[in-house]
């Protein structure tokens, strides 16, 4: 996948992401204050590709239909 196709993906997650925060605001509560937050497939394990900034929770979020936090 070129990198501009992979850009293109994650802003598209981005929104989709927003949409689904809009429709279950429950969801922001599980997420912490400050954290980075990366987007996953469903089916991917969590496996950190790039260092969180020091100090910084990193939080993995699954793709599929909906959205899950992920430990």
């Amino acid at each position: 996948m070129r990198k501009d196709d992979i850009v293109k993906k994650n802003v598209s997650l981005v929104f989709d992401f927003l949409r689904y925060l809009t429709e279950n605001p429950e969801m922001i509560e599980k997420i912490p204050d400050g954290c980075e937050l990366e987007f996953l497939d469903k089916d991917s394990p969590v496996i950190e590709t790039e260092p969180s900034v020091e100090g910084v929770e990193k939080v993995f979020l699954k793709v599929g239909h909906t959205f899950s936090v992920s430990a």
